[in-house]
């Protein structure tokens, strides 16, 4: 069990008195080692070893049958459901050029299946470039086209990423919002008529800076407000997204500076005061890293979600299933030194998040969260790959949320619709 706050541990675990947390059948062995270890023989006798005995049989049974209850994680109350409805989808591989209609929305519908209702479409500006470039040589095949035709027959949402269009340091935010201004005017003309097109999603994933940070801050939010100005402007009814990351490393191992929730917060309420953007989607870790525990995102999440609200945007958790599979810092910095080194040699151990450690991390996000997005199911959960994009366990995966998303419905939580 992942840290000891009885607050935010699953509700059939028990606690052993000795600050530790262990299902029921555990605690049954850890009072029988506790027994050996008595130095009075008498410590357990035997009708209290059967009784103990029985109890555990039962406890152990009770176990299970609330495992598949989704209500194992915290006692706090939920603002939403604890389910995905949206994955990040990068539509780049060569295969998707010659992907049909049906195709498509065979792979939406295995979307659906597990809840999604958002497609948030990666690689939108070259997507729009090859279908302009396939209609000019007479072969016309335009992917969005038919993935905005395929969300309106289901009533799905789209989001679509922008350009980034430069980085601070190597443009100007003028250049920026000009680039920006040009692909947003082109797009919309082109699929604006879709009803599913519901957002845009700021491509920019910068290191977290702190509040008294003055270049850098004043360049992204010009940059950022300039961009949402022209979203609103060619599509008023449509929200401007980003999602950023915060970092756990205070030790600053990977030599980038540590932030604390409150000053990590700060910055973006200034940020979102100041630019316009609709909807945070908070990454739940910017470092993907198996070990770090809910007490370290809690407060993270906790602060972000407060300097949201008193700006007047949206908060959002992109909550992440795939991992780093590491015991610690130490293991992981050599891992990474290596795979430097031999970045095709795949020496970072990735997996799909483990199922009961999914489930606490979307508990803890619905806490916070008005909406659960994700970033893992491609490639982790994939259940029918492209070529070169094949995992281990991608399908078991899929399963294991599928059926997480079936109790969880039939506990009683569903989806609030977007508008």
């Amino acid at each position: 069990m992942r840290g000891d706050n009885f607050q935010n541990v699953p509700s059939h675990f028990i606690n052993t008195g000795d600050g530790k947390a262990v299902t029921p059948f555990l605690f049954f062995f850890h009072h029988r080692q506790q027994d050996t270890m008595s130095p009075n023989p008498h410590h357990l006798n035997k009708p209290a070893w059967y009784l103990t005995s029985l109890l555990a049989t039962f406890f152990l049974l009770m176990n299970v049958a609330q495992a598949a209850s989704p209500d194992v994680v915290s006692k706090k109350k939920l603002r939403k459901a604890p389910l995905m409805r949206g994955t990040l989808w990068w539509i780049a591989h060569p295969e998707h050029d010659q992907w049909t209609k049906e195709r498509f929305a065979e792979e939406i519908e295995l979307q659906r299946e597990v809840g999604f209702d958002l497609l948030w479409i990666f690689n939108s500006p070259q997507l729009l470039q090859k279908a302009v470039e396939a209609e000019k040589q007479g072969t016309p095949h335009d992917t969005l086209e038919m993935v905005f035709e395929i969300a309106d027959e289901k009533g799905m949402r789209v989001i679509v990423d922008l350009p980034k269009a430069g980085w601070q340091g190597k443009t100007t935010a003028e250049e920026m919002i000009d680039k920006n201004r040009e692909f947003i005017r082109r797009f919309h003309r082109r699929y604006g008529k879709h009803r599913s097109l519901w957002g845009w999603y700021l491509n920019h994933e910068i290191n977290p800076l702190a509040p008294d940070e003055k270049t850098r801050s004043t360049f992204w939010r010009a940059a950022w407000k300039g961009i949402v100005r022209e979203c609103h402007e060619v599509a008023p009814a449509t929200v401007v997204t980003i999602s950023p990351f915060f970092l756990l490393d205070k030790e600053s191992y990977r030599g980038f500076p540590y932030l604390t929730p409150e000053a990590y917060a700060a910055w973006w309420k200034t940020t979102l005061q100041e630019t316009g953007i609709d909807i945070l989607m908070l990454q739940d870790s910017g470092e993907h890293l198996s070990f770090l525990t809910l007490e370290e995102r809690e407060p993270f999440f906790a602060a972000v979600a407060r300097a949201c609200r008193e700006a007047g945007a949206a908060f959002w958790i992109n909550v992440e299933t795939g991992q780093a599979k590491v015991r610690d810092w130490p293991e992981y910095l050599e891992l990474e030194k290596r795979g430097n080194k031999e970045p095709k040699a795949g020496i970072v151990p990735w997996e799909f998040t483990p199922m009961p450690w999914l489930e606490q991390k979307l508990y803890l996000a619905a806490q916070y969260a008005d909406h659960l997005v994700n970033w893992g199911y491609y490639p982790f959960m994939n259940p029918r790959p492209v070529p070169n994009d094949v995992r281990p366990g991608q399908r078991e995966a899929y399963e294991a949320y599928r059926q997480y998303y079936r109790r969880t419905k039939e506990a009683g939580y569903e989806l609030t619709p977007l508008p």
